[in-house]
């Protein structure tokens, strides 16, 4: 299904309290982009999650709840009639991008008329599945990359992610409709892309490695697929 002709494109990222499914954003950004990757305008505020931060997220990216006191929290920030906050819903369609953007739409589902999701961290495992990860810093400095002022704080994380999408769309040629419309199939990745069997054939797993991952995870379209593609040929090879 095409994108609306009126379709905004924003290239998003959030800081969160933590990775499960409890967890809240304390940092929300993005920039918005035309089809031409012209940068349009860009929003930045610290969220008040109202939880705990565990430690683990405050060392990723430097935030702790002392930080945040003054802060507004999601809801506010798209509501309050204030020059700190947004003040309203996107409402707009619009595509989310961003480096494993399906986590940070979770925390803004409620706030966007999201169309479709392109992640940058999907094309980098495609183009370039003999890297050793496929982080965001990662792929910034193996592709010479303009390097992140503070990574792992929003707008940082937001022009790192834009240029990386640049870069993604000069080297497959395609314009930013037509990325989003490849980003909706699913492909088989050439190996394991993460964890302890990082870069073996997919042949290779263990069989209880490989149920872990099918139960596991279903948001990174490339890994549900190549997974569920993988027990289906061991089946076949019976």
């Amino acid at each position: 299904m095409p994108l609306p002709e009126n379709t905004r494109y924003l290239v998003l990222d959030t800081e969160a309290t933590g990775i499960s499914e409890a967890d809240k954003a304390c940092e929300i950004g993005w920039l918005e982009i035309d089809e031409d990757f012209n940068i349009l305008n860009q929003f930045e505020s610290l969220i008040d999650p109202q939880c705990m931060i565990a430690p683990a997220a405050s060392g990723v990216h430097g935030l702790t709840l002392a930080d945040l006191k003054d802060a507004p929290t999601i809801e506010e920030y798209f509501s309050a009639d204030d020059p700190s906050c947004y003040g309203h819903t996107f409402d707009d369609p619009c595509v989310l991008i961003g480096h494993k953007v399906s986590f940070d739409y979770r925390f803004v589902k409620d706030y966007f008329n999201v169309q479709a999701l392109l992640c940058t961290l999907l094309w980098s495992r495609r183009l370039y599945s003999d890297m050793d990860n496929a982080k965001l810093t990662t792929m910034s400095y193996a592709l010479g990359l303009p390097r992140p002022t503070e990574a792992h704080r929003v707008l940082s994380d937001c022009t790192t992610a834009y240029y990386l999408l640049r870069h993604i769309a000069e080297r497959t040629g395609m314009r930013l409709p037509q990325l989003v419309e490849a980003s909706k199939e699913p492909r088989m990745l050439p190996t394991v892309p993460f964890g302890k069997h990082a870069g073996k054939d997919w042949r290779e797993l263990p069989a209880p490695y490989l149920r872990w991952m099918s139960e596991a995870i279903s948001d990174d379209l490339d890994i549900a697929f190549s997974v569920k593609q993988e027990i289906q040929n061991r089946k076949e090879r019976k």
